[in-house]
């Protein structure tokens, strides 16, 4: 499987809670069509986040965000150098 990066710009701030709420929505999404949802960077300030998601293709990744009523701004593939 690959790894994806999601890009969520909201535009404006957002609670922390309703981010948080938004999360595990999406990773229930993606136990459902079994992708793995790794982790998620969030600032709520500035309306900004990023997820991190195990996947065999952005198009699985957006489906999950789809499912889970998340808005995702741009999907990019990346390689983990950990």
């Amino acid at each position: 499987m690959a790894m994806f990066v999601g890009v969520h710009t909201m535009g404006t701030s957002m609670p922390e809670d309703k981010m948080k709420e938004s999360w595990e929505s999406y990773k229930v999404a993606c136990a459902k069509a079994g992708l793995t949802a790794k982790h998620a960077h969030m600032n709520a300030e500035q309306g900004k986040a990023f997820c991190v998601t195990e996947a065999n293709s952005s198009e699985e990744v957006q489906k999950a965000h789809e499912a889970a009523g998340v808005p995702v701004s741009e999907i990019i593939e990346v390689k983990d150098f950990n």
